[in-house]
C-alpha cells in the first residue's frame, strides 16, 4: 500500500472509530448471542426470532423472558413477527405458517398455513395480520382463518406494514414497487415505482405520510393524501432495514443493513443524529443490521435491536 493510501485509509479508520464513540448508549444487553433471523420491538416488549429456531418475548423494563414459542417443527426460524400497537397480541411466521399468540399469558391461540411468507405486521388490535406472500399481500382475519383482502404485486413481497390508525396497509415488493391500500374498501390508494426491491416501508402515526425505501436508494417520503412525493431522506444508494417515525410525527429513525442510526427531521429531511451501536465483537469489524426500532419515554429515547442480537437503549 502507498504512503498516500495508507494515509487516508487511516484517516478513514479513525473516523469510523470516532463515529462509534461519539454517542455512547444508555443500555446495551446482549439478548440473543446466537443471533436472530427477525425482530420487532414495541415500547416494553422485543420479540425475537432467534438462530435456535424459536421465537422469544422479552418484556424491557426489567428486562425479564416473558414466553418462549415454536409453533412448529421447523428449524428453519422465525422469518417474520409482529407485536400489536396494544401490545396484547403477537403474531410469529415461519415460512409456511403463521401463529397468532396471547402476550399476558402466552397461549397459542391459532395456527395456520400459509405457503411463502415473506412478511407480517398486525392491526392495531392484533385480530387482523397483513401477511407477504410470493404474489401478493393478504389481510386476513387471523381468528376465522379468512382473507378479507388481496393486495397483488407482480413479484414476492419484501415489506409490509399496518398505519397505527388501522386504515391503511403499505406494500411493498421485489418488483421495486410501492403499494398503498384503503383498508376499509380494499382498493389501491397510490402506487410508487423504484429501481430495486423495497427494503423499508413505514407510515407516519398521523397518516400524514408514507416513507419508503428501495435497496442502494434514497428514502422517499410521500403525501398520503395526493400521493406526491414530500421529501428525499439520506444518499443516493443507501439500503434501510428499519424506520419508524416518533408519535408526535416530527421525527423519523432508520435503521441500516451497515449497522448504523440516523434521526431525521421530517420536516427538513436534515440528519439530526447518528448512532453506530454495538456490533458485539470488539477485536474486529462485524457487520449487522438494524431489524427493529422503538420510541419511548414520550419520544425521548429509543430502542434498537441488530441482528447480532444485541439490545440497546439510546437517548434521542
Amino acid at each position: 500500500m502507498s504512503a498516500i493510501k495508507y494515509f487516508f485509509a487511516l484517516i478513514f479508520y479513525l473516523a469510523l472509530l470516532g463515529c462509534d464513540n461519539s454517542i455512547k448508549a444508555q443500555k446495551t444487553i446482549a439478548l440473543a448471542p446466537e443471533g436472530l433471523f427477525s425482530a420487532a420491538l414495541s415500547e416494553n416488549y422485543a420479540l425475537l426470532g432467534t438462530a435456535k429456531g424459536n421465537a422469544e418475548l422479552w418484556q424491557l423494563k426489567p428486562q425479564k423472558l416473558i414466553h418462549e414459542w415454536q409453533h412448529t417443527d421447523d428449524k428453519n426460524g422465525i422469518i417474520a413477527l409482529a407485536i400489536s400497537a396494544g401490545e396484547d397480541y403477537a403474531v410469529t411466521a415461519e415460512r409456511d405458517s403463521i401463529a397468532w399468540w396471547r402476550m399476558s399469558d402466552g397461549t397459542l391461540l391459532t395456527v395456520w398455513s400459509l405457503p411463502g411468507i415473506s412478511s407480517v405486521s398486525l392491526s392495531p388490535k392484533g385480530d387482523f395480520a397483513l401477511i407477504g406472500l410470493p404474489d401478493k399481500a393478504v389481510y386476513f382475519a387471523l381468528q376465522y382463518g379468512k382473507t378479507l383482502y388481496a393486495f397483488t404485486h407482480q413479484k414476492a413481497i419484501s415489506v409490509s406494514t399496518i398505519s397505527d390508525s388501522g386504515k391503511y396497509a403499505l406494500t411493498g415488493s421485489n418488483d421495486g414497487e410501492a403499494k398503498l391500500w384503503d383498508l376499509t374498501t380494499g382498493e389501491l390508494k397510490h402506487a410508487w415505482q423504484h429501481q430495486t426491491k423495497i427494503s423499508a416501508a413505514t407510515i407516519s402515526n398521523d397518516d400524514k405520510f408514507a416513507l419508503t425505501n428501495a435497496s442502494l436508494g434514497a428514502a422517499k417520503l410521500w403525501k398520503i393524501d395526493d400521493g406526491q412525493l414530500f421529501k428525499q431522506f439520506g444518499p443516493d444508494l443507501m439500503t434501510l432495514s428499519s424506520a419508524i417515525f416518533s408519535h408526535n410525527g416530527k421525527y423519523l429513525l432508520t435503521g441500516r443493513t451497515s449497522q448504523s442510526i440516523n434521526l431525521w427531521q421530517v420536516k427538513t429531511a436534515k440528519t439530526i443524529k447518528s448512532w453506530r451501536p454495538d456490533t458485539g465483537d470488539s477485536s474486529r469489524a462485524s457487520a449487522a443490521s438494524i431489524l427493529a426500532l422503538s420510541f419511548t419515554d414520550n419520544d425521548k429515547k429509543f430502542y434498537s435491536i441488530s441482528s447480532k442480537g444485541i439490545l440497546q437503549r439510546w437517548r434521542k
